[in-house]
């Protein structure tokens, strides 16, 4: 059952990825980043189908992790760039976080019958407006947009020579993000299977810092592809991509499932009290003077 369900699941990239790159045919006299973005919609669109179809929305899921290599990997095909030391760099990030976190799904994915409680609660909530605002507007499109406005750095690659410092600095950023998210998600894995009964709350590790240390790698790595960026052009408007995506933790994902926690474990209360939602720096500023 969870066999076939994956292969549905990649059947459905394999035609989005495909969908995505033909429709760019059609509009070769428009700019690379227009190209991109309309690759990138139609590939929403083609999974939104087959959420439909199959009447589970977490056919997106592996979409966050899935497309921002192959956003990158067009951008550097289009603008005929040779693999050299800065692509190389920002091709193994991207590897590094995507293969990462799409393993991570398939790993906890049970199959066609599973869906994301929050697409569940969505469904059962909204009701008859589910398909348009919740499926297509919440779930497809809003996190497409977002990702592919944190991706439009990949755009500067072989635009200008970049300070290698401020290049490396990013770089070095997005991988500490990933490797936070692998050792917090490594955390809770044992606590939960030391603890069988799936009480209490784990604050051991990273988890001692943070609420959510692995939302906050996450952010990291976002943050780091906004600096390799930075190296080429300096400041500009897309310091509002990553924000975009701290705000969208720290006021939209983290909430709906603290939420969820405080359901069942009202103790969660005082652990919210003790550690900072997102960011561990706040949290050992906040021991360190007493507070």
């Amino acid at each position: 059952m969870r066999i076939n369900g994956l292969i549905w699941v990649g059947t459905a990239y394999l035609l989005a990825l495909t969908g995505g790159y033909f429709s760019t045919t059609f509009f070769l006299n428009k700019s690379i980043l227009f190209q991109a973005f309309i690759a990138d919609v139609v590939a929403t669109f083609i999974i939104y189908f087959f959420s439909v179809w199959k009447k589970n929305s977490s056919f997106y899921d592996p979409y966050w992790s899935i497309i921002p290599p192959f956003l990158a990997l067009f951008w550097i095909q289009k603008n005929n760039i040779h693999l050299g030391l800065e692509s190389i760099l920002l091709l193994s990030a991207i590897l590094f976080w995507s293969i990462r976190l799409t393993a991570n799904w398939i790993k906890t994915w049970e199959g066609l019958h599973h869906e994301d409680w929050r697409y569940i609660d969505m469904r059962n909530s909204m009701g008859g407006w589910f398909q348009i605002l919740g499926n297509l507007g919440g779930i497809h499109f809003f996190p497409t947009l977002i990702v592919f406005f944190c991706c439009m750095p990949f755009m500067y690659i072989g635009s200008s020579t970049p300070n290698i410092i401020i290049l490396l600095i990013g770089i070095l950023i997005s991988i500490i993000g990933v490797l936070l998210e692998i050792i917090s998600d490594h955390q809770l894995h044992q606590f939960r299977l030391n603890n069988s009964e799936k009480k209490g709350i784990i604050e051991s590790g990273l988890w001692k810092y943070s609420r959510h240390p692995n939302y906050y790698g996450e952010i990291l790595f976002w943050w780091g592809l906004y600096v390799f960026g930075f190296s080429y052009q300096g400041f500009n408007y897309l310091i509002l991509a990553p924000i975009s995506m701290t705000l969208m933790f720290m006021f939209a994902s983290i909430p709906w499932i603290e939420n969820k926690i405080l359901r069942t474990r009202p103790e969660y209360k005082d652990y919210q009290k003790r550690v900072h939602i997102l960011f561990p720096e706040i949290t050992i500023f906040k021991r360190l003077i007493g507070k």
